[in-house]
Formats: C-alpha cells, structure tokens, sequence
C-alpha cells in the first residue's frame, strides 16, 4: 500500500480553507436569494391589496367611514411596489416594505372596525 506521504485525507489546509470559503459564499448567496424572495412575495401582497382598494374606490364601493382605510391599503401597495423599483438600495427596500406592512396592516385594521360597527 502506497503511503500519502503526510497529505491529510481531506486536502492540504489551503484546499479545506478554499472549500470552506466557497461554501460560506454560497450559503450566503442562498440566503440573500431566499430574504429577497420573501420580502418580494410581501411587497407583491401589498401591492395586490392596494390594487383591489383602488379598484373598490373606483367602481363607487368605498365610500363615507370605508374611505380613508381604503386609501391607507392603497398607499401601502404604492409603498410595495416601491420595492421592486429600489432593489439596488437595500435600506430603502427595507423602509418601504416596512411602510407598505404597516399601512397595509392599518388599513386592513381600519376597514375591519368600520365593517364590525356596521357603518
């Protein structure tokens, strides 16, 4: 049997550093890849929300108390669309989505009160 004569059985260190550096990079590009994915499938909620508030308000169906949460989910799909527009800014990206949940949320929080009270 033929000696390795000192080589480890898994590489030399520089080979093991290369290959630990090679999988730090990927494992950091996949988790780039998956908070972008969810922070688009967010936006793109917002945006889908807003987008049938602005059709409601169009057609006449919001009108006196359902008014005002209907814009606030509006705004908040313009906010979300607003993500996709500034994705090489990642601290913009983050305060619009931040802004098109929190409207969103207020809106939708808005329009559950005014339909519970029957107004």
């Amino acid at each position: 049997m033929a000696h390795d004569s000192g080589r480890s059985r898994r590489g030399t260190p520089e080979e093991r550093e290369a290959a630990a550096a090679k999988y730090r990079e990927a494992i950091e590009r996949l988790q780039r890849t998956a908070y972008w994915n969810l922070r688009s499938s967010i936006a793109g909620l917002c945006v889908f929300l807003g987008f049938f508030g602005a059709l409601s308000i169009y057609h006449g169906g919001n009108d006196g108390a359902r008014l005002a949460p209907t814009l606030v989910c509006v705004l908040g799909g313009i906010c979300g669309a607003g993500v996709y527009f500034s994705r090489p800014y990642p601290r913009v990206v983050r305060w619009l989505l931040l802004a098109a949940v929190s409207l969103t949320g207020l809106g939708l929080a808005g329009l559950a009160i005014v339909v519970g009270n029957g107004s």
